[in-house]
């Protein structure tokens, strides 16, 4: 239940940044636990330190999120539903998934167990997020890359609407990058990207003519909404979430305490510069904001830049004649330019703003470059006395009666919450001097370390009346503890929800394997020869071309991962008004929630990241006639989650995988484009980015999204020997090499794989199998 206009919800990778996000204002907080999160590399909570962090939070207003939000090995979803129970139990408010199979089974297990569908589940449109809503989520963390527009019409729903207003942002719609685990076996779905996105690439033609520059065309600028949260929330943004879990408690108090500044209309130019200054990329406004291109990505440098504050004047042998802008203070960070790369070195001493001082230096910075700070001491020190000075408190008031011959009572309340506490002794009267009326109050003050301060007391004492002092530190702290417990079991609020999705069964049998083949480039589908394939899958935007050269011909429509809920509904009044088409290829909860009732086979592809069995069940319960298994898989896992399965499993047995997925065009960079207006006419769609150790991905711009291919295909061999008895049908992805492609799982023969073999590494330098022996699990 909504509790305010707006919900400001803070990252935290530790105790110590919880504790300094709440001081500054959050209204929430959302954290790891040891396992089954996607920031694998971030210190995370176990249990015992989870219990601490929830009972702080709670007794202070502050909602508690666990991010559970990786994908799910099926030997792993005991161990995983284990953990869900302790997380229930202790009283975590919500927890944040990707794994749509774990979902399903969270939502029958804990019908009351409030979940959020993370952005890593990639809904980024109306339909998206509705299907969530009646699959029983209360909350959608959008894509990063949805529009106001868009937000505006989930606001109907009545579903909590979560948007990343500031941090670091992912080129990839989240979910959907598969280029980390490709190239190095850390997969982003498993909290362990290496971040190719921060790596420098040049652009090439596909005759290996360079057309642009190496540069970081794919390592976009820290997001800051600092001037537009405003109107996130008129849009129907309700959660504002902030990015940095693996962050230091300085970074996350300094954004969190100038947002809840901004939203209080209180935001002054001190918070804006000390908000840059703690750590920045350069700052965009996001692509739903509208930033596009240079304004988007950060594409000189992929690390903090810190902030300017002077420049160097002279170049000596081994110094410098500098001049500041700002004081400099020791311990400072300070980065120069030179020749080759940049430089940093810590401040020894102090440099007042406006002079000029030669300085020592160990490399040669360029004359007449700039100076950066990149970590402010005093920054630091001025936030870890503000977070160290944070102290909240509940005002508390006290009725103590202290009657001679009956038990010691204490009553408290505060605001509406009331606390009787009976000390189990009699009060005796005094042998010597009697209880001194200051003397009570003075202990009862003494509130220390609670959240309860005094408010005012009511004292009744006897006269003459005895208690030892320890008797009344008792009845303070045992009296406080009623009202601290109340707080904590008032804290969570279960609401029962149930899955409201309905399925459409299939008399499914799974009888023989099957070769079917997508076709990228309807240039790759002219020169195949179709008869061999078992089902042909094209792009909408083909399908006019292939009825024109094919006729009637029965085809399936692959659907694009993305598309806002207006495109979505134009799509399908185009594909229902088309008899020749056998199914769909679904890559997103939209698709199939606006699809579902119309009749046509539906495929669950690679956009879905089916990683398990469960997951498997709950699309085939849906009425999926087949489903794609994700290529993260190893042939263990395959083998384990297709025993006495009757649906069609599909593993993409060839083909150059799309690894990246995502809004942002490289080419802008290079052609410093300030929006898509022109995409639909550019002639640079189709391109080469050659990494740092020369290796190439295919790049291809189809209307306004960008697709980035791995640089080697994907062919399987002795796998498909060990799995051909499981009838596991063959996806392909089409290329000039189909017709001996389809021809090879036709009719495996060995000696035929390794000519295919031969061929490809002419064209491409290598073959993988991809994960299909290492996996990105172990178990």
């Amino acid at each position: 239940m909504k509790r305010n206009k707006y919900e400001l919800l803070a990252p935290a990778g530790d105790m110590a940044a919880l504790k300094a996000a709440v001081s500054a204002g959050a209204n929430a907080i959302y954290l790891g636990y040891d396992e089954f999160s996607a920031r694998a590399k971030a210190k995370n909570f176990n249990k015992e330190e989870l219990e601490e962090a929830i009972d702080y939070a709670h007794l202070r207003g502050v909602d508690i999120y666990v991010t559970f939000n990786i994908l799910i090995a099926d030997f792993e979803v005991k161990r995983a539903m284990k953990s869900v129970k302790m997380l229930y139990d202790i009283g975590v408010d919500a927890l944040i998934l990707q794994d749509i199979g774990i979902a399903a089974k969270i939502r029958e297990d804990f019908p009351d167990f409030e979940l959020h569908a993370s952005t890593q589940m990639a809904v980024n449109n109306y339909y998206g997020a509705k299907f969530l809503k009646e699959m029983g989520f209360s909350r959608v963390v959008l894509a990063r890359e949805t529009p106001i527009f868009e937000i505006e019409k989930i606001k109907e729903l009545d579903l909590d609407v979560e948007t990343f207003i500031h941090g670091a942002l992912c080129v990839s719609y989240s979910g959907e990058c598969l280029m980390s685990s490709m190239i190095g076996g850390k997969s982003g779905n498993r909290g362990e990207c290496a971040q190719a996105c921060r790596r420098s690439y040049e652009i090439i033609d596909f005759d290996g003519r360079k057309l642009a520059d190496r540069l970081y065309y794919l390592s976009p600028k820290d997001l800051n909404t600092l001037d537009d949260v405003a109107k996130i929330i008129r849009a129907g943004g309700y959660s504002l979430k902030i990015e940095g879990r693996m962050k230091n408690p300085e970074y996350v108090y300094t954004v969190v305490s100038s947002y809840k500044k901004s939203l209080e209309g209180k935001l002054r130019e001190e918070d804006r510069e000390d908000t840059l200054q703690v750590f920045n990329r350069g700052f965009t406004k996001g692509l739903f904001n509208g930033d596009f291109g240079r304004d988007f990505i950060s594409y000189d440098r992929p690390d903090n830049r810190g902030i300017e504050i002077g420049r160097v004047i002279e170049v000596g042998r081994n110094s410098a004649k500098i001049i500041f802008d700002q004081d400099v203070y020791p311990g400072d960070g300070l980065e120069f330019n030179s020749s080759k790369k940049r430089f940093g070195m810590k401040s020894r001493d102090f440099y007042e703003a406006g002079k000029t001082y030669q300085v020592e230096l160990f490399k040669r910075p360029l004359e007449n470059s700039t100076i950066n700070r990149t970590y402010s001491k005093k920054l630091y020190e001025k936030i870890d006395e503000k977070i160290d000075s944070y102290d909240y408190k509940r005002k508390v008031c006290v009725d103590l009666k202290i009657k001679i011959g009956e038990k010691p009572v204490i009553y408290l309340k505060s605001d509406d919450l009331e606390g009787t506490y009976i000390l189990d002794r009699l009060v005796e009267p005094a042998k010597k001097a009697g209880l001194e009326r200051e003397r009570v109050v003075e202990n009862i003050s003494k509130t220390g370390d609670s959240i309860f301060e005094l408010d005012g007391i009511n004292l009744d004492l006897d006269d003459n009346a005895f208690l030892p002092i320890s008797a009344i530190n008792e009845l303070r702290r045992e009296g406080l503890k009623i009202l601290e417990d109340k707080i904590l079991s008032g804290s969570i609020e279960r609401v029962k929800v149930d899955n409201k999705l309905e399925g459409h069964k299939n008399n499914l049998k799974r009888e023989k394997s099957l070769v079917k083949v997508f076709f990228n480039k309807f240039e790759d589908l002219k020169r195949t020869d179709l008869n061999k394939i078992d089902e042909i899958i094209i792009r909408a935007k083909d399908l006019e071309k292939f009825k024109k050269s094919y006729g009637n011909r029965e085809v399936s429509i692959y659907l694009d991962k993305f598309y806002s809920y207006d495109e979505l509904e134009r799509l399908r009044t185009y594909i229902l008004k088309n008899k020749n088409i056998k199914g769909l290829w679904i890559n997103n909860l939209s698709e199939y929630y606006i699809f579902k009732d119309d009749g046509l086979e539906l495929n669950a592809d690679l956009g879905l990241n089916i990683f398990n069995r469960i997951s498997l069940d709950f699309f085939k319960e849906l009425g999926f006639k087949s489903a794609t298994l994700s290529p993260e898989m190893n042939s263990g896992q395959i083998q384990n989650i297709i025993k006495g399965e009757d649906m069609e499993v599909n593993v993409i047995s060839y083909g150059r995988v799309p690894v990246m997925t995502m809004k942002h065009c490289p080419y802008s960079i290079e052609k410093n484009c300030v929006d898509e207006r022109n995409c639909p006419t550019c002639k640079f769609k189709n391109y080469l980015l050659r990494d740092e150790k020369s290796v190439d991905f295919e790049v291809l711009r189809q209307n306004t999204f960008t697709e980035i291919f791995n640089s080697y295909p994907i062919l399987l061999d002795a796998y498909e020997n060990k799995l051909k008895e499981n009838k596991i049908s063959h996806l392909l992805l089409a290329d000039e090499f189909t017709n001996e492609v389809i021809d090879l799982y036709k009719d495996y023969k060995e000696e035929d794989f390794y000519k295919l073999k031969e061929k490809l590494e002419d064209k491409y330098k290598e073959v993988t199998k991809g994960h299909i022996n290492r996996g990105i699990v172990s178990g």
